[in-house]
């Protein structure tokens, strides 16, 4: 039988429950493509070491075998990761003191 527009009803949490499968599918494919960003582009392994000397993340077995990193300098990534944390955020502290600073000088200025 041909549906009539007045015989439709309205199902509100229909359209919610579409919204939250569309954001867990999204949500999903963002966390696949993080997670092979983390890995290596040769072996498919997670990035765990820095080469100091080419300034990029590798991993275990381009740093052990790979051959294109003899001679040069490694690093755990959990320990360049720290150091970076650790800079950002005494940069983040000395814009912090400069904002209050030019704060109090506007303050100045308008009495």
């Amino acid at each position: 039988a041909p549906l009539q527009l007045r015989e439709l009803v309205n199902c509100r949490w229909a359209e919610e429950v579409t919204q939250q499968l569309d954001t867990l599918q999204l949500c999903s494919l963002t966390k696949h493509e993080e997670n092979e960003k983390d890995k290596c582009e040769n072996h498919h392994e997670k990035l765990s070491v820095f080469c100091w000397t080419c300034k990029k993340c590798i991993c275990h077995q381009c740093a052990l075998w790979g051959g294109m990193h003899g001679e040069h300098t490694f690093k755990p990534l959990a320990e360049i990761y720290e150091q970076h944390v650790t800079k950002v955020n005494e940069e983040v502290a000395k814009l912090r003191r400069r904002l209050m600073e030019l704060i109090s000088l506007v303050q100045e200025v308008v009495r």
